[in-house]
């Protein structure tokens, strides 16, 4: 039989998921309907947004006659972010946007300015669209937006994208646009001060269920694979689309028998490791945030699902959930029960983590930066046992809170020495104390601290002034909270929010 998966090539053909599907139909209508939508798509590398793009783009195309036939002139643009010049100017993009406009249907185009900023480029372009017979439709298809995203320029460019999707009158009617990319779209995604965040529908591509899994390997090959084999298959990669068809190319390529298939499944997955265990160091290393690789390590190795609530009891609710994302993302983990039950998915990965990267996480969990630098006042291995005490399996995490509230008096202490604090211009001793108070202390480090940054403005002067003040009230309200909990049973989840607090502490303090 001729070989139908082709797992390091992009094949729209090849396009599965049911979720997958229903966004590919949401899209159609939302960038051709009205009112228009356009979108954002993340997804980890080899997750199927090529995919996704060139088969809406093939969609696009096919139903073009139908679309002229109401009204609509449909014109899809693709934009490979990867095949982009370099340097890359943002002159380059919208060059491109024109270029492929001009040798589309129904246009005709003059020579095309070399300098084509954004103003230009809507000068040039509005009285093409306007003048046509036909209602026109630029559809804009961003594939793989991060090398776009690393210019220093990207933040105005992005800004003139939310101007031409949302605000040019008499230009915007014929715009819409798909972005798409990895981590770095993810976090366009999250940040609130970007300019795409709320002009976009936001979708995630996950790894594919069971079901679809079963279709992918049975629908191309022709063959009915057994239910037990595609059970095999889909545990092992956890339904990733480039694990999948890696798998499945090198198996048709082998044996057509499930008996035989199945038998040769292990040496397939080492095979990948061996030679392609860089796949799995890019995802944990370059697109898992520390949060998410602490999370990642509490899924249990059974496979069995963890609450959401557990989750966030011991990481916080905002980092577990931002963690949670990411895992997803990059297709490890996966929810069910409306998202209320995550665990792990991918044997293949697993054992890879198991081998090269569960020994890292032993210290993870605290700030390496504060670590080094606690190293000059011998005071980082008590920084560290208060994180080692929090990563342990206890009744109680009193002796946590207690090793990094010690840590802190005792850095205190070096910062500023009693005999420095009492000799500074102006000091008193507060009511009833005979030795300079935990607040003062603090007040005085704060000003030898940033004692170079008064110079440079007035208004930084005063900033400064106001940090001392705040910092010092922060600092005395979590060392009560602190010695509360040291003399109570403390819950995990308290400990870690002492934690979290001191480490911001130590970072404003610590030269």
């Amino acid at each position: 039989m001729n070989n139908p998966y082709t797992w390091n090539e992009v094949n729209p053909a090849l396009f599965y998921g049911q979720d997958r599907i229903a966004l590919l139909v949401e899209m159609l209508n939302g960038l051709t309907g009205s009112p228009r939508a356009s979108f954002g798509v993340t997804g980890s590398r080899r997750m199927g947004k090529t995919t996704l793009l060139r088969r809406l783009e093939q969609d696009l195309l096919a139903s073009k006659t139908d679309w002229e036939m109401g009204g609509m002139l449909v014109v899809p643009i693709y934009i490979d972010g990867l095949t982009l010049p370099r340097p890359l100017h943002a002159d380059h993009i919208w060059h491109d946007i024109l270029y492929q406009i001009k040798y589309s249907d129904h246009f005709s185009v003059s020579d095309i300015p070399h300098d084509l900023d954004f103003s230009t480029f809507k000068q040039f372009i509005q009285p093409l669209l306007t003048d046509l017979p036909l209602r026109p439709r630029i559809i804009v298809l961003f594939d793989e937006i991060e090398p776009i995203m690393v210019q220093s320029w990207s933040g105005g460019f992005f800004a003139q994208w939310r101007a031409l999707l949302s605000n040019s009158p008499g230009l915007s009617e014929f715009f819409t646009a798909v972005f798409s990319g990895a981590r770095e779209m993810a976090e366009l995604q999250r940040d609130v001060g970007s300019p795409l965040k709320d002009i976009l529908e936001w979708r995630m591509l996950r790894v594919l269920d069971f079901e679809d899994t079963c279709l992918l390997l049975r629908e191309p090959s022709g063959i009915e694979w057994t239910e037990a084999f595609c059970q095999q298959v889909h545990s092992e990669t956890g339904g990733h689309p480039m694990l999948l068809q890696y798998v499945m190319q090198k198996t048709c390529t082998q044996h057509t028998e499930a008996d035989l298939a199945a038998s040769a499944l292990s040496g397939i997955t080492q095979r990948f490791v061996k030679e392609r265990g860089w796949h799995f160091e890019e995802w944990w290393h370059r697109y898992c945030s520390p949060d998410a690789r602490r999370v990642y390590v509490t899924m249990p190795d059974d496979g069995s699902d963890l609450p959401l609530r557990a989750i966030t009891k011991q990481f916080g609710s905002s980092q577990a959930r931002a963690a949670l994302e990411i895992l997803q993302h990059v297709g490890i983990v996966t929810s069910d029960d409306d998202g209320f039950l995550f665990r792990y998915v991918g044997a293949m990965f697993r054992r890879w983590f198991s081998e090269h990267a569960a020994l890292e996480e032993d210290i993870l969990l605290h700030d390496q930066d504060i670590y080094t630098r606690l190293t000059a006042y011998g005071l980082h291995d008590k920084y560290l046992a208060a994180w080692h005490i929090y990563q342990a399996d206890l009744p109680n995490y009193s002796g946590a809170v207690s090793e990094i509230r010690d840590t802190f008096t005792l850095l205190l202490h070096q910062l500023a020495p009693d005999d420095q604090v009492e000799s500074e211009p102006g000091f008193k001793f507060e009511t009833g104390e005979k030795r300079p108070t935990r607040k003062q202390r603090v007040r005085y480090v704060v000003r030898q601290r940033y004692a170079n940054m008064k110079n440079i403005a007035k208004e930084v002067e005063n900033d400064v002034a106001i940090l001392e003040i705040l910092l010092a009230h922060i600092v005395v309200k979590t060392y009560e909270k602190s010695s509360s909990l040291t003399h109570t049973t403390s819950l995990r989840e308290d400990a870690f929010e002492m934690l979290k607090r001191w480490d911001v502490i130590l970072k404003r303090l610590l030269p």
